[in-house]
């Protein structure tokens, strides 16, 4: 699995899509569709991203754990998040960092520190547009994502109660996106309609899980957080 995961971010749920998305892709892993259940209630949805309209920055800290079929036990791993409206995000895995992405809807720098490496795509010439358009779509969709939305890109599998809490089943419905993956879960606070973990589970028997501490909204970010000095990297570009 790369380190290359992450997408930017208008709302804590449509980001933990396109994340998956970027993940999927980038992994080159791909699933099989699976009938949804067309008598789901998605209330529960529905209220979680009303909630997410108003936010306009989001900062956290994850844990990421990743189990391999050719491990004995699962590898975890310490990051943060940022995320500004529209759609500026900084992902950062490893503490200290070990690989940082920083980007925006047209493109994403994916940098590694202790090689002096950074590589930049840009989404909107690059193969992420011939392979992924819905991906590009659901970038564009704002404040105006909401259920039917979010179906016309993802297949909804099931919708459970954990409590306080809710785990959403999906599988991308973009063919691209889907012939590996076993299950993709998304769990998230119902109140307050933001994201608590994010799961890829691969039909090989593999699984990767983000859960995410110390979720602030709404705070004042620092320019800063999403540029990155590249003097004395060597830098290379992808725009095909």
């Amino acid at each position: 699995m790369t380190f290359c995961q992450s997408a930017s971010m208008l709302h804590p749920i449509q980001a933990i899509i396109r994340f998956s998305r970027i993940v999927i892709l980038l992994m080159g892993i791909t699933v099989s569709v699976r009938a949804a259940d067309n008598a789901l209630d998605l209330s529960p949805l529905e209220k979680a991203l009303k909630a997410q309209k108003n936010i306009r920055s989001i900062s956290a800290e994850f844990i990421q754990t990743r189990a391999l079929k050719t491990l004995k036990s699962p590898l975890s791993i310490k990051g943060r998040f940022w995320f500004e409206a529209p759609n500026k995000f900084r992902w950062e895995l490893g503490v200290p960092a070990k690989s940082i992405i920083i980007g925006s809807h047209h493109g994403l720098t994916i940098i590694q520190p202790s090689k002096k490496k950074a590589e930049k795509i840009d989404l909107t010439h690059s193969a992420f547009a011939k392979n992924a358009p819905q991906f590009l779509r659901m970038m564009e969709m704002g404040t105006s994502f909401t259920v039917e939305n979010f179906q016309k890109e993802m297949q909804i599998v099931s919708l459970k109660n954990l409590g306080p809490n809710y785990r959403l089943e999906v599988l991308p419905k973009n063919p691209e996106a889907a012939k590996s993956l076993s299950a993709l879960f998304l769990d998230f606070d119902l109140s307050s309609g933001h994201w608590i973990a994010f799961e890829i589970v691969t039909k090989e028997g593999s699984s990767m899980r983000t859960e995410f501490q110390n979720v602030q909204m709404n705070g004042d970010l620092d320019s800063a957080i999403f540029e990155y000095d590249l003097s004395g990297y060597r830098i290379d570009e992808e725009s095909r």
